[in-house]
């Protein structure tokens, strides 16, 4: 029954998702409730203990903490004098507004894994300067929507999170697949840079006026301690791998080391950095501050109870055993490395197409994971092969959400972004994830 409950699972939230125009979260839960009824006399049983479990695992409490600390980060106006750093230095450059508006969605993606979000955010405010700079609305738009992914390419997110409770992933501990991302997603975030390029030429585009840039002199003096917030990604980090990391484990003990957990702490300092950083900015715009804690309180419902039930629904199919039977259907094919990679990166990709990340980790990570260990992957790398061909998840047409977000606001018609989506940004992290598998594309993997 686990292949017919992950294909119902699919099923159902694309329905109601897609067709039914339902939030992404009662479709999961809606999604949830089906697959556990193909247990029969063991639903109710299977139901319960699937989301006992997902109740108590770090990772639900991860992904609410990294959703208020988006909030938080983003409230203080941190995020905005970051980019007033790279404004300063990139954009009196060729085709500057669309490095920065790539830069800037890499920092993001660091601290939020949400594709829609990622692309309001950073459209918001580089689509019009990219407009204003001679980049075409079209191709302004093709640039945020295909960026967005860098949510999912970079750590950390809640489709990693996913994925890391999930038993095919048992090999793999946070840290080593925090690090291996980080590798994978640099390369991701330099590909796009190197289609910036290109496009700057193509397009012909011309340095934007130095009048309307800060020097690189203000912007430190207005925001010199935002890039403080990469503390709370490099102490965790230090602390459980590394030099430093064994010299804790002779002094303390290896159990002492090892509860220290990357996704839990990565939140909570990011947090805390934010709140002193930007203290003198809450005080100044106090109501302005509380009114976007309130707006944007809705991301728990949407994110916690997407996760909550994208986990359950992953234990209730791993119980019901599709990552067997998908394995077992794998390696009777024997297939050589190479093409599975190219199989998995498919399959991947199409089920991202009408799925959100979280679902798709959700529907294929266990067989995915273990189809790609069976061929000789370290299980961190799988997770990472897997990570960046879910992350085309909003550069996906006809579905994505960043697609249409960043049409809107670039005032661009959204089916000429198509083509250039697929072209410039699925097929190439499809590409990327595979020289990776291949250990063409070298990436650290901590022991």
């Amino acid at each position: 029954m686990g292949i017919a409950a992950l294909l119902v699972f699919i099923a159902v939230t694309v329905v109601f998702n897609t067709f039914v125009k339902r939030d992404i979260s009662e479709s999961l839960v809606i999604a949830l409730i089906a697959t556990a009824l193909l247990g029969g006399t063991q639903a109710p049983a299977l139901l319960g203990n699937a989301m006992f479990e997902a109740a108590q695992s770090e990772v639900t409490f991860a992904g609410m903490a990294f959703v208020f600390m988006g909030i938080i980060v983003q409230a203080t106006g941190l995020i905005d004098r970051l980019i007033e750093i790279l404004n300063s230095l990139f954009g009196r450059l060729r085709g500057g507004a669309a490095y920065v508006s790539t830069l800037g969605s890499a920092m993001i993606g660091l601290i939020a894994g949400s594709t829609a979000g990622n692309s309001a955010t950073v459209g918001s405010v580089t689509i019009p300067w990219m407009k204003k700079s001679g980049w075409s609305s079209t191709r302004a738009a093709t640039l945020v929507a295909g960026n967005s992914g860098l949510g999912v390419a970079l750590p950390p997110n809640s489709t990693m999170f996913i994925i890391l409770a999930l038993p095919a992933a048992a090999g793999a501990s946070a840290s080593s697949v925090y690090v291996a991302l980080a590798c994978g997603g640099a390369y991701a975030v330099l590909y796009r840079l190197a289609v910036v390029f290109w496009w700057t030429r193509k397009d012909k585009i011309e340095a934007s006026s130095s009048d309307e840039i800060k020097t690189f002199r203000e912007s430190m003096r207005e925001g010199w301690r935002s890039p403080s917030i990469f503390m709370g990604i490099v102490i965790p980090v230090i602390l459980t791998i590394g030099p430093v990391a064994g010299y804790l484990t002779k002094e303390l003990g290896t159990d002492a080391v090892k509860s220290i957990s990357i996704i839990v702490w990565v939140p909570v300092l990011i947090t805390l950095i934010a709140l002193l950083e930007g203290a003198k900015h809450i005080r100044r715009n106090n109501a302005q501050f509380r009114a976007q804690l309130k707006r944007d309180s809705s991301q728990f419902a949407t994110v916690g109870i997407s996760l909550f039930a994208a986990l359950s629904a992953a234990k209730i199919m791993e119980e019901l055993g599709v990552g067997d039977q998908l394995s077992g259907i794998l390696d009777a094919l024997d297939l050589p490395r190479w093409i599975m990679l190219i199989a998995v990166a498919i399959l991947t990709v199409l089920v991202a197409t009408p799925l959100s990340s979280t679902a798709t980790a959700a529907a294929i990570g266990a067989p995915a994971v273990a189809a790609l260990t069976a061929v000789g992957l370290d299980p961190a790398a799988a997770i990472v092969v897997i990570l960046l061909c879910t992350s085309t998840e909003g550069a996906s047409p006809p579905v994505g959400a960043p697609i249409y977000l960043s049409a809107a606001m670039a005032e661009a018609d959204p089916p000429k972004m198509f083509v250039p989506l697929i072209v410039y940004f699925v097929l190439p992290l499809m590409l990327l994830a595979w020289l990776i598998g291949m250990g063409w594309l070298p990436i650290y993997v901590p022991a």
